[in-house]
């Protein structure tokens, strides 16, 4: 990615804090289950949990419950896919879970 590509992924992160708390949230779910050549796979998992804790403190920071509880669930299903040897499906729902918080803003809904 060119500078500017850096620069502007910063400044929507800046803006859209969400894009924070997701980016958190993945990281920690890859350190713990798509890390296969990893050095000390114990401190990936320590490291991953700190991350998710990291995503979720953000997350409830912002006062958005449902949302933290909608992170909360998939943090819990993300890891019972793993268990299920279902990775490409986990991948798939981080990955939806991405896109979705990356078009979310702090501005409360107005539904």
């Amino acid at each position: 990615m060119s500078g500017a590509g850096r620069e502007m992924s910063t400044e929507h992160e800046l803006t859209n804090p969400y894009a924070d708390v997701i980016a958190d949230i993945a990281s920690g779910a890859r350190l713990h289950y798509d890390n296969p050549h990893s050095a000390d796979p114990d401190l990936d998992l320590l490291v991953g949990d700190q991350l998710y804790a990291s995503g979720l403190a953000k997350l409830a920071a912002l006062g958005d419950l449902e949302e933290t509880a909608r992170l909360a669930d998939l943090i819990s299903r993300v890891a019972q896919l793993y268990a299920q040897g279902q990775g490409r499906e986990a991948g798939g729902l981080l990955e939806e879970a991405e896109r979705r918080l990356r078009g979310l803003d702090s501005r409360p809904s107005r539904r």
